[in-house]
């Protein structure tokens, strides 16, 4: 037998206060705790004192979370005109923004200019291009250049961006040269690489700054280094990191910038959902109602997040055979772990999905016409509050326009239909 109420949760989230959120907010329920928040950073500030952290929005751009890491220092990672207007809304400081990606269109430049902000980090010739003749480059940035390292992270092939044949950065002689390009109209402000996502080992780093090296020795006007981020999370070896990082840097007088994202809050984040049926067969099939459309990472990458029972001071006995939790679609994809440790759970029952404060709902979609979930956040105190509203019905076609040019909320209604909990 298993003493369902003796299992204890990883986060600083206790069992029964899941369950009253629940109550509260209905499920699925995203929760973000910014206690691990403060937790994680002291992690990477503890090995990195002196470096800027520019948070990686894509990870989770809820505005709380936004507006914390603000109040804590933190700048801020864009890659989309969206995420820049979600930062500046958060009143993140705009020199501590980096703009970034493979893309960077007109009205991302646009925005960019208008609030000011610090570093633009340029995938190519022609993003060089589009920065000087269209518009000017934005007064007060400087620029990083963007290095594809040819080597491999050791990580998921979606997340290996250093890899020679990712979409991301130049090759080190074109890096170099349009570094110089840059550095000779006086906005150069260093290189810039990130390595992949997901990184457990700090060999990775050897070879990414081996191939920095004679970069910089060649551009005396380069005087900061943004290593991006993709630290794996838990556990990642801050101080061997910093060991390696921090001799090359000081050697080269360079100020170093850091773009953790998912090494930030993924350990914040529970994705709460409830057990609607249970299926025992050859493998036992747990049905909740979150799935795919709420968490995407174990169906695109095979992603593994913790799930556990979340107690209810019952006592359930273990179960032997192979589980896995299930998500409510029609695909075969859908699923939330596999081989998953759980008692024997009943219908009704709650589970707590950890590490998930990261590309969660950021990554959700409307796929079945799927509403996205609210969100919580547990403040320093341990006092949770309504971040996000649940999703009604009515926004699925809110934006569709009918016949006549109309939108659609008019002529179709479900009123009380979607829950509307919190």
């Amino acid at each position: 037998m298993l003493d369902f109420a003796l299992m204890q949760p990883s986060s600083t989230i206790d069992d029964a206060t899941l369950h009253e959120l629940a109550e509260a907010f209905g499920t699925p329920l995203w929760i973000y705790d910014l206690r691990e928040i403060d937790a994680a950073l002291t992690l990477v500030r503890d090995a990195f004192p002196h470096a800027h952290l520019a948070y990686a929005a894509k990870a989770n751009a809820n505005r709380a979370i936004l507006r914390h890491l603000h109040a804590h220092g933190v700048g801020a990672e864009v890659i989309t005109v969206g995420e820049l207007a979600r930062v500046l809304r958060a009143e993140m400081n705009p020199a501590g923004i980096v703009v970034g990606g493979p893309a960077q269109d007109r009205a991302l430049r646009e925005l960019a200019r208008r609030s000011g902000v610090g570093r633009i980090s340029l995938d190519s010739v022609s993003q060089w291009a589009d920065w000087r003749d269209d518009g000017g480059w934005p007064d007060g940035a400087r620029a990083f250049v963007r290095v594809n390292p040819a080597l491999d992270p050791a990580t998921h092939e979606h997340m290996a961006t250093g890899q020679a044949t990712s979409k991301f950065g130049l090759a080190p002689d074109e890096a170099l040269a349009l570094a110089r390009e840059v550095a000779d109209a006086g906005v150069l402000a260093g290189l810039h690489v990130h390595a992949g996502s997901q990184i457990t080992d700090t060999a990775v780093h050897d070879g990414v700054l081996a191939v920095l090296a004679p970069l910089y020795d060649a551009l005396p006007e380069a005087y900061e280094l943004d290593l991006g981020g993709g630290f794996a999370v838990p556990g990642y070896p801050y101080a061997a990191l910093a060991e390696r990082v921090t001799s090359f840097t000081e050697a080269r007088g360079l100020r170093l910038w850091l773009e953790p994202g998912r090494a930030l809050v993924a350990t914040a984040g529970t994705l709460l959902t409830r057990v609607l049926h249970v299926k025992e067969g050859v493998r036992r099939h747990v049905i909740a109602d979150a799935g795919m459309a709420d968490l995407l990472r174990p169906a695109l990458y095979g992603a593994h997040h913790p799930v556990r029972a979340v107690s209810d001071g019952s006592t359930r006995r273990s179960h032997d055979g192979p589980t896995d939790v299930d998500g409510p679609l029609c695909e075969n994809a859908d699923r939330i772990a596999r081989d998953a440790a759980l008692p024997d759970v009943l219908r009704g029952d709650l589970l707590a999905v950890e590490l998930a404060g990261a590309y969660g709902l950021a990554m959700g979609s409307h796929y079945a016409s799927h509403t996205r979930a609210a969100e919580v956040v547990i403040d320093g105190g341990g006092a949770p509050r309504l971040a996000r509203r649940r999703e009604v019905l009515e926004a699925l076609w809110a934006d569709e326009v009918d016949e006549e040019g109309e939108g659609g909320f008019e002529f179709l209604t479900f009123g009380e239909a979607a829950p509307t909990a919190g």
